[in-house]
Parts: C-alpha cells; sequence; structure tokens
C-alpha cells in the first residue's frame, strides 16, 4: 500500500513538472518564431560546436578525479577510467529519468561495487555533489562582485547567492568537523518511524566522520570543483561563438554560475523551460542587442550536447558488464 501511494506521489510530481516545463516554455516561445530558432541553429560553426562537446566530457575527467579523491579519503580504490564511465552512465540516467536522483544511485551503486559499504558509497556521492554546488555557487558570488550591471536589475539576487553559499558552508563544515555529539543525539530520538533508518543514518554519519582527519580531500576536491566550473563556462562560450553571439567570455563567468543555479531547481523535467526563459533574461540584462531566438537557439544546443553524451552514456551501460 505504501510503495503505491509513494508511486502514485511520483506520478503527481512528474505530471506537475510537465506542466510546469510546458509553461515555462511556451513563455520563453510567446515572442519569437520557431523557423527563427531553427535558423539559428543551423547557422551554427559545427568545428566550434564539437569543440564544446569535447570540453564539456573534458569536464568529467575533472569532476572523475574529485570523485576519486573523496573515495581515496575513505580508503577505497578505483580508477579514473572507472568513475569515468560511471558518470557517463550517471548522464544517460539524469537526463532520461524525470530527476537525478537515477544517476546519482547509479554513481552510488558502482562505488559501492568497489567493495566500500552502501553508507560509504552514498558518503562519496553526496559529497561530490555537494562540492561541485559549493563550486557553482562560489563562482556566481564571486562573479557577482564584478557585475553591477546585474545587480541593478536584480538587487536581491546577490543576497541569495551569498545566503546559499553560507548555508553550504555550514553544511559542510559539520561534515569535515563533525562531532560524536550528533551521532549520540539521533541513537537518543525514539519516535516510531525512525527506528527503521536510524541504522542507516547512523552507518552514513560515521562515514562522513571518516573525513574529519583528511582536511587535504577537500581542499583538493573544491580545487577540482572550481576547474570544473571553468571547464563548463568555457564550453558555453564556445557554443556562443558558434552562434557568433556578441558576449565576452567575462560575461559568461557571472551568467552560467546563476543560469546553472536556477536549473537545479527541481520544478520542471530536466530543467527544461527554466533553461531557456534564463538565458534570455540574463543575455537581456547585459543588453547585448541578442535577438530572443538566438538565446533559446543557444539554450538548444546547449542542452542538446548534453543530450548526445547521454545518449553515449547508454552506450556505455549497454556494453558494460
Amino acid at each position: 500500500m505504501e510503495k503505491k501511494l509513494a508511486a502514485r506521489k511520483k506520478l503527481i510530481l512528474t505530471i506537475i513538472k510537465c506542466g510546469v516545463s510546458i509553461a515555462l516554455l511556451s513563455w520563453a516561445l510567446r515572442k519569437t518564431n520557431l523557423p527563427d530558432i531553427f535558423l539559428a541553429v543551423s547557422s551554427a560553426n559545427i568545428p566550434l560546436l564539437m569543440a564544446a562537446f569535447v570540453v564539456y566530457l573534458a569536464s568529467y575527467y575533472i569532476r572523475a578525479n574529485r570523485w576519486r579523491v573523496l573515495l581515496l579519503a575513505q580508503n577505497v580504490k578505483a580508477t579514473i577510467p572507472y568513475l569515468y564511465k560511471s558518470y557517463m552512465v550517471s548522464i544517460f540516467f539524469s537526463n532520461f529519468l524525470p530527476s537525478t536522483i537515477g544517476g546519482d544511485a547509479v554513481r552510488a551503486y558502482d562505488a559501492w561495487r568497489l567493495g566500500t559499504s552502501k553508507s560509504v558509497a552514498l558518503a562519496t556521492v553526496f559529497l561530490d555533489r555537494f562540492l561541485g554546488l559549493l563550486g557553482l555557487m562560489l563562482f556566481g558570488l564571486g562573479a557577482l562582485f564584478f557585475s553591477q550591471t546585474l545587480i541593478a536589475q536584480l538587487p536581491l539576487l546577490n543576497l541569495w547567492v551569498m545566503l546559499g553559499t553560507a548555508v553550504i558552508m555550514l553544511i559542510l563544515s559539520m561534515i569535515f568537523i563533525p562531532s560524536q555529539k550528533i551521532s549520540s543525539f539521533i541513537s537518543k530520538i525514539k519516535l516510531p518511524f525512525w527506528h527503521p533508518i536510524k541504522n542507516k543514518v547512523l552507518n552514513i554519519i560515521k562515514a562522513f566522520l571518516a573525513f574529519g582527519n583528511r582536511k587535504h580531500a577537500l581542499a583538493m576536491s573544491m580545487g577540482l570543483s572550481l576547474m570544473v566550473q571553468i571547464s563548463v563556462i568555457g564550453h558555453y562560450y564556445l557554443i556562443a561563438k558558434a552562434l557568433d553571439l556578441p558576449v565576452p567570455l567575462l560575461s559568461f563567468f557571472v551568467i552560467i554560475p546563476l543560469v546553472s543555479l536556477i536549473m537545479v531547481l527541481p520544478v520542471s523535467i530536466n530543467a527544461i523551460g527554466i533553461r531557456e526563459n534564463a538565458f534570455v533574461f540574463f543575455f537581456g540584462a547585459y543588453d547585448y542587442n541578442l535577438a530572443r531566438p538566438e538565446a533559446i537557439a543557444f539554450a538548444w544546443l546547449a542542452y542538446g550536447i548534453v543530450i548526445i553524451q547521454g545518449l553515449l552514456g547508454g552506450i556505455v551501460y549497454a556494453l558494460r558488464k
């Protein structure tokens, strides 16, 4: 009965997200013509798009190294090719399922296959994703200080990014400077629904506690997260050059982290609708004389590259043992 209710809730949530995606996409397309968007897409420079594709694939190599650092901190050995393939498979599941949970579950399973416990596998995947989000927010926060134009357009944006960064830093400090008191507190909880999951939560906390004496892993992972963001920005810049958009490179150091943060919001299917409106807005905020069809074409080409990489991840998944 509980499984049926959970499945029904998930279905309803998926339907709502589909509705949000359709509504947002319709809003983005309300003042433009589809032929103009397709014309912009068809005129894109193919070699530059291929370069953008390769740069984005390279970003997953950096992510695989970041994940490996966290696994080594838990005394789990893994090769970069193994982790890279796991990332590719996770791209497939993340883009062809209605949430990113599927991709994270695949990576947690692959970490568990290396011989570690389920709690350690979950802890490393959680931290890997969280450090990536922290790097994204730090880039966005730093970029805002050099963008008075955008702050004038959205005076509360700076505050929200700073608050978000502070919250993530607080959670990370709890993870990397943990206290045994947390485990003690959780052990004393007597609620009926809590007992079945208490041991699992305690095992995950123990995995986090293991990072307490491995501060170098945090520093290295944070540095790799910043490298990931630089490569992703380079990927988007190459797409812009392929479309001959008049947007300078430095502006992407502001726009891309902020758009990426907005796309994290779990209110639509794979950020469809959010992506298009975000790029239309931010390109318009900088007043680069960029037409709406070009901004939407940019968003669709960027998403198309991710979809192609997801299909490649599906092939990797089909071929692996």
